[in-house]
């Protein structure tokens, strides 16, 4: 996830959680005095992570079609260019910001 979606997620997280607590737009509340007021924190984000996390090791650890199409693994020759970012070359750098974010 880059941080344009991850801002979504929060921005979308702080509104179901000023939908549950029904407080209007108009209240001009602070998202710290809305998170202060349901006694809870952010943690939308790091939940979708984590579980990425762990279907992408059950992929990787699965030899079946799901490993070939997230691998992506194809016979030939490379095009020409910059190569394109795949989901496979994700991981490593998700899993230690996922580390990262957990651990404080």
């Amino acid at each position: 996830m880059n941080n344009t979606l991850k801002k979504k997620v929060e921005a979308a997280e702080m509104w179901f959680i000023k939908r549950i607590l029904k407080v209007s737009w108009k209240d001009k509340k602070t998202n710290d005095e809305i998170l202060d007021m349901a006694h809870t924190g952010r943690s939308l984000y790091s939940t979708i992570r984590r579980r990425q996390m762990k279907l992408t090791g059950h992929i990787y650890r699965a030899r079946g079609i799901e490993h070939l199409a997230m691998t992506g693994k194809i016979n030939g020759k490379k095009s020409r260019g910059r190569q394109r970012t795949t989901y496979v070359d994700k991981p490593g750098a998700a899993y230690k910001k996922l580390v990262h974010e957990v651990l404080l």
